[in-house]
């Protein structure tokens, strides 16, 4: 007698056939985005990182530091004005790199031909790294990966930091 449906060795052998496929095309596909997503949110994160070191502990009594984050295409630092390693919220004083091949391009970004961005105590952002040339128009930093991009936004005046 001849039966219509498959037997449980043909239904489990194509369950491990598609599971290994699954295993070895899903972590390949489509994240750029996602970790172009995550880099972003944490390079923002750390803009305003040095912009609140500049407001909270801007002023000594006697004179103001200012604060500053230094980038290259594929790594950035905190610094004070004067040049001083500040420790990452993680506790290196050194460069952090994007991660997953993110990196700022175009470079250097149009707005920001020094690779820098300095905050004073008010919290305003300066093109330089000795704090003296506002910003004077938004300056869109994008990272890429692949063929998507993701822009961090720094606004003039305040400094306020944002993922469009």
């Amino acid at each position: 007698m001849r039966s219509l449906g498959f037997t449980l060795v043909e239904l489990i052998v194509v369950m491990v056939v598609l599971g290994i496929l699954a295993a070895v095309f899903i972590p390949r596909s489509g994240n750029d985005a996602i970790i172009l997503s995550t880099q972003a949110e944490q390079f923002a994160a750390d803009i305003r990182y040095a912009q609140s070191l500049a407001m909270t502990q801007g002023w000594s009594g006697v004179s103001a530091r200012r604060y500053r984050i230094n980038f290259t295409a594929t790594t950035y630092n905190f610094t004070d004005v004067s040049g001083v390693a500040v420790p990452h919220p993680s506790g290196t004083t050194g460069s952090i790199a994007f991660t997953g091949g993110v990196s700022i391009s175009p470079f250097p970004a149009p707005a920001l031909p020094n690779n820098v961005v300095t905050f004073d105590g008010l919290g305003r952002p300066y093109t330089d790294a000795s704090a003296t040339t506002l910003l004077a128009s938004t300056a869109t930093i994008s990272l890429a990966r692949g063929s998507v991009t993701r822009a961090v936004q720094v606004s003039p005046e305040t400094g306020m930091v944002r993922l469009p």
